[in-house]
Order: structure tokens, then C-alpha cells, then sequence
């Protein structure tokens, strides 16, 4: 099954009353204990105690699931229970202004247009993420639901798919691709700790880790490529994100392909 996977998808001393004392400090158990002051948090990141708790549960929960014999359905079950109760890891772009309300996890962002001399810095955020609509995203920190409203200090990517003569907007986490479109609703296939699961995106902004099947994941993907972005398409604003990236992928319910446009922050 992993095999399949991959094709597709070609991370003191203690001093006492009495005297001194001397206590033996454990050594770090993984690499991940030298990378960053609190457990859990990313490398070179920018994350709090909150934070790194929140991921170190992620990282365990996908752990029971690396074994091929899991049955399949339990696994899409319980990812859909956990994405439900507390979200799934997913990044957008913000600033340092965050930190005074969802206070994500922050990288910084390799774009040069988003790194000014002066002024306001853009940075790769990553939150626990429910759904995002048109209007808000909805996450989940430290055993609260925040809701933020897109835009500001929350920017997610901006997919569009064009149906014929219709259009229709979709916010997704950066840099993922749709794989293709049923029921007029995205599914992207993510991975995390080499654990990979199907995440469907409604017009309205509703999300759901579904049961996929694996079978025709290699369908999809073949189907799947890279096209210059047609000409006639509208001229979208060129802010935190730079570029629009073009593909065709496949519509389950026209039986055919579709123009897919994708935001990227820049050209890299």
C-alpha cells in the first residue's frame, strides 16, 4: 500500500538546603529534543509550549496508524473524529500580528517579496484547522475553538475550478493540490509522518476526512498535469500571493477535465 502512496505523492545541578545536590539530567530521547525549547515544536520555527503540546499529539496519534494492517475504515473514521474535535495541522500565510490572537506556529517565508527592508514581514503560519469558508477559519488552540475572519493575519490559498461556464472559489491549506472534484467538492490527498488520508473541501467551505478508494488513487494522479495558466483567465491581485500555478485534474461527475487555478506566495 506504501508503495502506491509513494508513487503518488512523487517532514543541573540542584542545589540543595543542606548542601549541594547533584541531579542527573535525562538525555534527549530524539533528535526533536535538541531542535527547539518546548517538545514537539518545528525546527527553526517560532512556537510555544501550547503549541508543541498540540503537534506531539498529532505526531502520536498518527504513529497507530503507520502499521498496513490497520483496517482502513477505523483510520479514516478516527482522523475525521480527530480533524472534528481538535483539527488538523495546516498552514497559511500571516504576520507576527498573529501572536496576539491565534498565536500560530510561524516560519519564515523563503518569498523575497514577503521579507521588506522595511515594514511588515509575511510569514508561513500553521494552526490546528476545523474548515475554513469564505469568510472565517475556524481553529482550535489550547482546548478553545477560535474562529478568525479571512484576511489580515490569515490567509489561506485561494483554488478556483472552472465548470463549464461556472466558477467556484475554494480556501485550502498552502501549497496543496487538488487531486480531483466529485459532487462539486475538492479532494486533496495530504500526508503527515508518512501517514496519508484524503481531505474533501465543500464549495462552502466545509471539510471532511473521508474513506478514498485507494485503488484509483493512481487514476487521479496520472490524470493529473501542469498547463499554462490560459491567458483569458481574470487578472487576480498580486499581494501576498505573487503567481497563479494552472493544472487540469479530473471531474468524477463529467467524466472529464477541468481547469484548476492554484495561488503560490512566489515564483521559487
Amino acid at each position: 500500500m506504501c508503495v502506491t502512496y509513494l508513487m503518488i505523492f512523487l517532514s543541573l545541578s540542584v542545589y540543595g538546603q543542606a548542601g549541594p545536590a547533584i541531579k542527573e539530567v535525562s538525555a534527549p530521547k530524539t533528535m526533536e529534543d535538541y531542535e527547539h525549547q518546548f517538545k514537539g515544536c518545528l525546527e527553526n520555527s517560532q512556537c510555544d509550549e501550547i503549541m508543541g503540546k498540540q503537534l506531539s499529539e498529532w505526531k502520536n496519534f498518527l504513529s497507530e496508524f503507520r502499521n498496513e494492517t490497520f483496517p482502513q475504515k477505523e483510520k479514516y473514521q478516527r482522523l475525521e473524529e480527530f480533524r472534528s474535535k481538535n483539527g488538523i495541522p495546516v498552514e497559511f500565510y500571516t504576520s507576527e500580528k498573529s501572536q496576539l490572537g491565534p498565536s500560530p506556529l510561524l516560519f519564515h517565508s523563503a518569498c523575497k517579496n514577503h521579507n521588506p527592508e522595511k515594514g511588515v514581514k509575511v510569514q508561513r503560519g500553521l494552526s490546528f484547522i476545523k474548515s475554513i469558508s469564505k469568510e472565517k477559519g475556524v481553529l482550535w488552540r489550547d482546548q478553545t475553538q477560535i474562529e478568525v475572519p479571512v484576511g489580515e493575519i490569515f490567509h489561506p490559498q485561494l483554488v478556483t475550478i472552472f465548470l463549464d461556464e461556472k466558477k467556484i472559489n475554494y480556501l485550502v491549506p498552502l501549497d496543496d493540490q487538488p487531486l480531483y472534484v466529485k459532487d462539486k467538492s475538492l479532494y486533496l490527498l495530504r500526508e503527515d509522518h508518512e501517514v496519508f488520508y484524503m481531505l474533501k473541501i465543500s464549495p462552502l467551505g466545509e471539510w471532511r476526512i473521508v474513506d478514498t478508494d485507494m485503488n484509483q488513487l493512481t487514476q487521479w494522479s496520472e490524470k493529473r498535469k501542469n498547463i499554462d495558466c490560459p491567458k483569458t483567465l481574470p487578472e487576480r491581485k498580486k499581494d501576498i500571493f505573487q503567481t497563479d500555478v494552472c493544472q487540469e485534474i479530473w471531474d468524477e461527475d463529467q467524466k472529464k477535465l477541468i481547469l484548476v487555478q492554484m495561488q503560490r506566495g512566489c515564483a521559487i
